[in-house]
């Protein structure tokens, strides 16, 4: 048996992929605490199983499935009978462009040689892939013949693609540069040599020949009681360094022994892992949910079950496309219900030490950034949920470019940040009559007070109602005179953006005075922000909020719009 325990946050999202394999293709392990235990013939054909796991993840976002998906091949059959559009014609030509494109490169061009049961040249049929090009004085029906001709080529093509070694190789080779090169490379089937070499057997070759050989050294119990060399991950022991490995291959971390021998003790490599743990790590790329080169992963390290559990995140939700934000939102949700379901059970929650490691593609310098989430902010996120939620998916357009709310609110909470510039920025926006999202507005304002539970500068949803309220009434009483209703609007803002009380009550009592015949009084709440100016921005952002016409409490209907 083989036995692994939780370690470091990669090392563990390594054991998560690793169970990921194993429960995809059903094979036995258990799970005690922090320890995984496993036969030591689930290595068996592991690299069949390591690359099915990874094709079931994350295949349906390569070019091969927008290719082969039921889509293209019906929309394929159309043109065959005849295209009736415009549009129609350049989505036709589009896909031959991609076509041509994908099936000439190289990462599909490596592994023809392979396809030994595929009697079609796909590299040379593409190469003959033609566009329809439609005269000014020609009709779609002029040009018919030969978009079913080449209709027809393109269908035979995907026939031969939809072949089980087609997929069985082609997805692979990609996602290997797709998913996970940002993980790991320079070793095994991601070596600059092995770009034309079968990924399964490069694969086995490094990763699991080696462990199969070190357990038949391991089952050895006197040559074994001799070995020095002990594993940085495991309790495992080697007898010398040319039965270990290095963590050099996987991107941002480990260093290079060979080259830089100065990062070590007297110049002498002193940090190995042994082969199974070499396995571990190459399973990182299962142990993440990626969503278009953004991930995520939650090192929940309380246990085993816990650590699957919590990190069980669907990217499969019927036919809806779940985007980043998606993702991180899914992700906090788990572990919230985890939350919710031990509360339940009157079990005591440790969850201090449960870091949210995130994941970028793009970023070469830094592709994990970590935040540590508390039990405090787990309590005030779960205190938000439903404000969370629905940020979910909103942007704004600010100086010409989209900004995520969910992810500009997101960042703030993580980093103790106030919400003040945000809802500054955004508040801005309305007056201006470039932003119709009130009710994100409102949601942020919820998320902010709720930082301040159980303090003094909290206040209840019923005191920030009646706040937004009277704002909505003060705006009632300058209906017409909206100009007016903005300059009020301009100067209550830039007093919160300076956080000057004094200056906001004298726009206010200005502003009530104007009205007075309107029986307006001026409410008394504004009295408790004096003293305190985390109160006082937010009484002074919920009058901002009703003051421009948002009074609503069933406001998820409210805020439908983007932008």
């Amino acid at each position: 048996m083989i036995e692994l325990q939780l370690d470091d946050v990669l090392y563990n999202s390594g054991i998560l992929g690793l169970c990921r394999v194993f429960d995809f293709v059903k094979l036995p392990y258990d799970s005690d605490g922090q320890t995984v235990t496993f036969p030591e013939s689930n290595l068996s054909n592991f690299e069949e199983h390591y690359f099915a796991s990874l094709v079931d993840l994350y295949g349906s976002e390569t070019s091969y499935y927008k290719m082969v998906n039921t889509y293209s091949k019906q929309f394929v059959k159309k043109c065959i009978k005849g295209i009736t559009e415009e549009k129609e014609l350049e989505q036709f030509n589009t896909l031959i462009d991609n076509m041509k494109r994908w099936l000439t490169s190289n990462s599909y061009k490596n592994v023809y040689p392979f396809l030994t049961e595929i009697s079609y040249d796909f590299e040379a049929s593409a190469k003959a892939f033609k566009k329809v090009n439609k005269k000014k004085k020609e009709t779609l029906e002029d040009v018919q013949p030969q978009v079913t001709a080449m209709a027809q080529e393109l269908l035979e093509c995907l026939s031969f693609l939809e072949h089980e070694q087609a997929k069985r190789y082609i997805v692979p080779r990609i996602l290997s540069y797709q998913v996970i090169q940002g993980f790991w490379s320079n070793v095994s089937l991601l070596n600059s040599n092995a770009s034309k070499k079968d990924l399964y057997v490069e694969y086995d070759n490094y990763f699991i020949r080696a462990a199969k050989n070190y357990l038949e050294t391991k089952n050895d119990e006197k040559k074994y009681a001799k070995s020095k060399l002990t594993c940085a991950c495991c309790d495992n022991k080697m007898k010398s360094a040319t039965e270990a490995f290095d963590l050099t291959w996987v991107q941002k971390v480990g260093v290079d022994a060979a080259r830089k021998s100065s990062h070590y003790w007297d110049h002498q490599r002193d940090i190995f892992i042994c082969p199974i743990c070499n396995i571990v790590y190459s399973c990182i790329p299962l142990g993440f949910t990626l969503v278009r080169g953004a991930g995520l992963f939650i090192n929940n390290n309380r246990s085993i079950d816990d650590l699957v559990s919590v990190n069980s995140i669907s990217l499969k939700v019927g036919k809806v496309e779940v985007s980043r934000d998606d993702l991180e939102s899914m992700a906090y949700y788990q572990l919230l219900d985890l939350m919710a379901q031990q509360a339940e059970n009157q079990k005591l929650l440790e969850i201090d030490n449960i870091q949210i490691v995130k994941y970028d593609r793009n970023s070469e310098s830094r592709p994990y950034t970590f935040n540590m989430l508390s039990r405090e902010k787990a309590q005030q996120m779960y205190d938000s949920r439903k404000d969370f939620q629905f940020l979910v998916g909103k942007y704004v357009k600010e100086n010409g470019e989209y900004v995520s709310l969910y992810q500009e609110v997101l960042r703030r909470f993580y980093n103790g940040q106030s919400f003040a510039d945000l809802l500054y920025r955004l508040m801005r926006l309305v007056i201006d009559d470039d932003f119709k999202g009130m009710a994100s507005i409102h949601k942020i304002l919820n998320i902010s007070n709720n930082r301040f539970k159980g303090r003094e500068h909290f206040m209840t949803q019923e005191e920030l109602r009646k706040i937004r309220i009277s704002g909505y009434y003060l705006k009632q009483a300058y209906r017409g005179q909206e100009a007016k209703l903005n300059a009020i609007s301009y100067r209550l803002l830039n007093a919160l953006k300076v956080k000057n009380p004094n200056k906001f009550m004298d726009t206010i009592f200005q502003a009530y005075s104007y009205k007075k015949n309107e029986k307006l009084s001026i409410p008394t709440f504004f009295i408790q922000g004096l003293n305190d100016i985390e109160k006082f921005q937010t009484i002074g952002y919920a009058f901002l909020i009703g003051l421009n016409g948002y009074e609503k409490s069933e406001d998820e209907k409210e805020d439908t719009t983007n932008e």
